[in-house]
């Protein structure tokens, strides 16, 4: 399964990235794109993990971090639509 993100989500990643990094350091920021990475391997294999919200998005906490993975799962695929706080 792969995983495919839209560009807000995309760009809402960089922005929590650059975020870690200049507000904290690079060990955060490098610790945060690993637990991101952590749940959408998660979801790879197991889909429907996160709670439903609407629209058929479910939303999954990254652990230690304020943020949601936002996502969409279909048959061949997981869509991130946002990282929510």
């Amino acid at each position: 399964m792969k995983v495919v993100w839209q560009a807000l989500a995309e760009t809402e990643l960089d922005a929590a990235v650059d975020y870690y990094y200049f507000q904290a350091s690079a060990t955060i920021s490098t610790n945060f794109r690993n637990e991101v990475e952590r749940v959408t391997k998660l979801l790879c294999e197991h889909a429907k993990v996160g709670v439903q919200v609407r629209h058929n998005a479910r939303r999954l906490p990254l652990h230690g971090y304020p943020f949601d993975l936002v996502y969409r799962a279909r048959q061949d695929s997981i869509i991130v639509v946002a990282l929510a706080r």
